[in-house]
């Protein structure tokens, strides 16, 4: 007889109660009554069923020494005297493994007392006949942690070789933790140990969430990167709201860092911070505050870290952190007179694993790893610390129009402050070279600072020429445009041809834009200088500038086809050629041409990073407009690696607009979001005209990840941009789509105000179609939640209504035709009235639907209105039609709608008593049919 049935009817009434207390210390506290009263009722089978259900409340709050108690009294009441019931015994030998469990995560409790524990389950065990996979699980995780992995080996052979039986752990549990005992010495080995696991083969309530973290780990070790992201997302998904995860949280947040994505890692943890304080046990508390440190430094350093965190300076938030961790690490390592805990903590949180280069694409960019300017480091420019030879390399570098100019600049602007002062009068003069040409990479409030700077450093190298061409920069960014004109031709009197042909380019593009005639100069200056390359790029440009003015788009291009052979050995110039000519093409609706060009253009070996954004940019418009996303992902997430390289956050939320679209239309919409919003803020103060589309893509990929509530707020952004940009249609598209959201959401209020804002934007529109559906759906809602009959009746008006606005706007029947959509009203309307029990009603709807129609609408409908009869038990009149429609709909290849007629003729006829007939229908007419 098992205790339970010997408890007074007091007890159990109290011990059931207690049951269905909240999960936690309130739980906790309504079985210590239940104890109370047993030990008040001197009651042995009260009391055991107390401790019992005690230790299973205890499961899931803090860990406290003085709850080992409860199973010391339970291991003592497997004494004979007590006679216990197999099943009650199993419970005592299952809940000694969880009192090991408490023990190996309680510092403060000495090695002596867990060796004596895991020595009292193993003779309990074996005088219970259990097999002891256990106590060599419990062996194995303690030899590891005094680091003598030769006992590991003993102890993982011995468990694998013991039988299973009731009393082992699930085989999923046993698997990660056979893993982690192995990971140290044989990384491929314990990541197959997880396989069975990930793979869904083993499963349990804690799994695959915690293999998968394990996993991820595991991965990028073995350098498997696409598998440990793959890892990474799907434990991500299934631990990142529940804090009782918190330590594979943890790992997802490691995994992160090692993939160099400090930005996401950030961005993760700072909502998850609070948890710390509710972790329920040292072990899990020392790893989280760990990790947590970890992350706020890295991100810290690369200036992605807040200021402060809960008005507390983020490094005081760090050293807590790392205090709190590191102490409770040397505890444990002093338990085992080991290092094996502090150390494994080090080697998982060392900064040294942490690249610098996200893989993921980034969210955000870090602010403190940009090179001065704002331009990556040089890759290709000369590394020398010679001014004179770096003032040679760029000069010759600009007269040949050579791509690593941008290596040169930002390897200037990198190195420039160690490199100054200099001596010679000629360095000087090459320091005046370097910052004149230099400054025009250095954001606005530098760049005059440079000029001048530039102007100094010329005048003490006795560098005339280079002070006049910085007076006349100069005096363009103060708009003495007559001045510059002045100084150009200066520089003209004195031979000075190339320091000419540069201000006169210059001038014409000034801000406001210049004269043709400016860059005619130009041209003929940098032709003065033998300088082929540069007078080619006045030529070029010119040919820009008169194909934005030249209406006729074909002696536009023909400027540029003339141009194409002399320029074909300047990848600059090509590109810059090739660019204009898909733009022209595309603006003519010729999209293939425009991409021919573009992808031409990119295909140039030696482009500049600045020469390929432009064609990037253009390459994925005209992707999106063909709508050919498959071929979008590729040149959008080249363009997120350019604006990481880079340091552009405008850039980058461009790329990441285009890389999340590519995403949603892929079937990617975890990632898909995760750009998106990222790049929202971006856009909304760079490029307000594109947060509209972007934040619509956005609510896609919310929808594709069931997320109603955040994807309404995306669409009723989008809305709002949408109308900003006077883009009324797209807004009332928005709105219609937030509605339905709201109303997935449960937002029923929410719902309606976003139907009547699209049915208003349709309107005034004049965009029938949408001015229906909107009509449709709210006169829907109400007929679902508020009044069915009011609803209906808005439902039957909305047709009429919608006919009014196409004859108003003079909508063709070829766009907008009332009688090819009244069946589909009157299908809607059959299925509210269906839902609220009115089949007579809802069945005459079909019916009249029916007759409007004909081919496969009509067999649909007619199944349909029978699978209403069916579903209401009405199977005389359903099933004669229901046997006909599944046929019919199975010879039409309709394969969802046959199997919903099957499994509702199944239903009815199982309702009816007629099993074998039902199970006949679904196994012909079911999905495996």
């Amino acid at each position: 007889m098992s205790q339970w049935e010997q408890v007074s009817e007091q007890f159990a009434r109290l011990s059931l109660a207690a049951d269905e207390a909240p999960v936690g210390m309130e739980r906790v506290r309504a079985h210590e009554m239940a104890l109370r009263l047993a030990q008040s009722n001197q009651s042995f089978a009260e009391e055991f069923v107390a401790r019992v259900d005690l230790t299973q409340a205890l499961y899931y709050v803090p860990d406290d020494p003085h709850t080992l108690v409860h199973f010391t009294w339970l291991r003592r009441a497997l004494d004979p005297v007590h006679d216990l019931a197999e099943d009650d015994r199993h419970a005592v030998l299952w809940r000694l493994k969880w009192a090991i469990d408490l023990i190996e995560d309680l510092p403060e409790v000495p090695l002596s007392a867990l060796v004596a524990a895991i020595d009292d389950v193993e003779e309990v065990y074996r005088a219970e006949g259990a097999a002891l996979r256990p106590v060599h699980a419990a062996r194995a995780r303690l030899a590891h942690h005094l680091g003598d992995r030769d006992a590991v080996a003993r102890e993982l052979s011995a468990w694998l070789a013991e039988p299973r039986d009731k009393h082992s752990d699930c085989q999923a549990c046993e698997h990660r933790g056979q893993s982690r005992v192995v990971a140290p010495d044989d990384p491929a080995r314990a990541l197959a140990l997880l396989t069975p696991v990930i793979d869904g083969d083993l499963t349990c309530g804690e799994e695959p969430c915690t293999s998968l973290a394990d996993a991820a780990l595991l991965r990028l070790h073995l350098g498997d990167v696409e598998g440990a992201v793959s890892a990474f997302r799907r434990s991500w998904h299934l631990a990142q709201d529940d804090p009782s995860a918190a330590l594979n949280v943890g790992t997802c947040l490691r995994v992160l860092l090692r993939l160099g994505n400090t930005d996401r890692a950030i961005d993760h943890l700072l909502p998850r911070l609070g948890w710390l304080d509710d972790l329920p046990s040292p072990w899990a508390r020392m790893w989280f505050s760990a990790t947590a440190a970890h992350v706020l430094d890295r991100a810290a350093a690369v200036g992605l870290a807040p200021d402060e965190i809960d008005e507390r300076p983020v490094a005081d938030v760090i050293r807590d952190l790392t205090a709190t961790a590191e102490e409770i690490a040397a505890a444990f390592d002093a338990r085992y007179s080991s290092t094996v805990v502090s150390q494994s903590l080090a080697a998982a949180h060392d900064p040294a694993l942490v690249p610098t280069e996200p893989t993921l694409p980034p969210t955000r960019l870090p602010a403190t790893a940009a090179p001065t300017g704002g331009r990556r480091s040089a890759t290709r420019a000369t590394a020398s610390t010679n001014v004179l030879e770096r003032a040679q390399s760029l000069s010759e570098a600009l007269l040949t129009l050579d791509p690593a100019t941008e290596d040169h600049v930002a390897a200037w602007l990198r190195d420039r402050d160690t490199l100054l002062p200099v001596q010679t009068p000629e360095q000087w003069a090459a320091v005046g070279l370097l910052d004149r040409v230099c400054a025009v990479d250095v954001p606005d409030d530098g760049h005059r600072a440079m000029l001048e700077s530039a102007r100094e450093a010329s005048q003490r190298g006795g560098d005339d020429i280079g002070v006049i061409r910085c007076d006349g920069e100069l005096a363009l960014l103060d708009d003495g445009v007559e001045r510059a004109r002045e100084i150009a031709a200066h520089l003209e009197s004195l031979g000075a041809h190339t320091e000419a042909g540069g201000l006169w380019r210059r001038l014409f593009h000034r801000r406001g834009g210049g004269e043709l005639s400016d860059l005619e100069r130009a041209a003929d200056a940098y032709r003065a200088a033998q300088s082929h390359e540069r007078a080619l790029l006045c030529e070029v440009e010119t040919a820009m500038a008169l194909a934005s003015t030249d209406p006729d788009p074909v002696s536009a291009d023909a400027r540029f086809s003339t141009l194409m052979p002399r320029i074909q050995d300047i990848p600059v110039l090509r590109s810059m050629a090739l660019d204009v000519r898909s733009r022209m093409a595309n603006a003519a609706g010729d999209s293939d041409t425009a991409l021919t060009h573009l992808r031409s253009a990119l295909e140039g070996r030696g482009l500049p990073e600045r020469a390929r954004i432009p064609l990037l940019l253009g390459l994925c418009e005209v992707l999106v407009e063909q709508n050919t996303y498959d071929e979008l992902e590729e040149p959008a997430a080249d363009l997120v690696a350019a604006a990481t390289r880079l340091r552009d956050p405008v850039l980058l939320a461009h790329g990441q607009r285009f890389l999340g679209l590519a995403y949603v239309e892929t079937g990617r919409p975890v990632e898909a979001a995760e750009l998106l919003e990222a790049a929202l803020p971006i856009l909304r103060e760079a490029s307000p005209s594109l947060v509209g589309p972007a934040a619509w893509a956005l609510g896609n990929a919310l929808v594709g990840l069931g997320q109603w509530a955040p994807g309404r707020t995306a669409f009723a952004t989008a809305s709002t941009a949408f109308e900003a940009e006077a883009r009324i249609m797209e807004s009332g598209h928005a709105q219609w789509r937030a509605g339905n959201c709201a109303w997935d959401a449960g937002d029923l209020t929410a719902a309606a105000v976003h139907y009547e804002s699209a049915a208003e934007r349709a309107h005034a529109s004049a965009t029938v179609d949408l001015y229906l559906e909107a009509l449709r759906s709210r006169a829907a809602l109400r007929a679902d939640t508020e009044d069915l009959t009011a609803g209906i009746a808005d439902l039957d008006a909305a047709l009429g209504l919608a006919q009014v606005l196409a004859d108003e706007a003079g909508v063709g029947d070829d766009e907008f035709d009332a009688e090819v959509m009244e069946p589909h009203v009157l299908r809607q309307g059959a299925h509210l009235l269906a839902k609220h029990g009115e089949v007579d009603a809802a069945v005459a709807r079909f019916a009249a639907a029916q007759a409007l129609v004909g081919a496969e609408f009509e067999v649909l409908l007619r199944a349909e209105g029978a699978m209403v009869l069916a579903d209401h038990d009405r199977l005389a009149e359903a099933e004669p039609v229901l046997r006909e429609a599944v046929t019919s709909l199975h010879a039409l290849g309709l394969v969802d709608e046959r199997v919903n007629a099957a499994g509702a003729l199944a239903r009815a006829l199982d309702r009816d008593g007629r099993g074998e007939e039902a199970e006949q229908v679904w196994q012909r007419y079911g999905p495996s049919a």
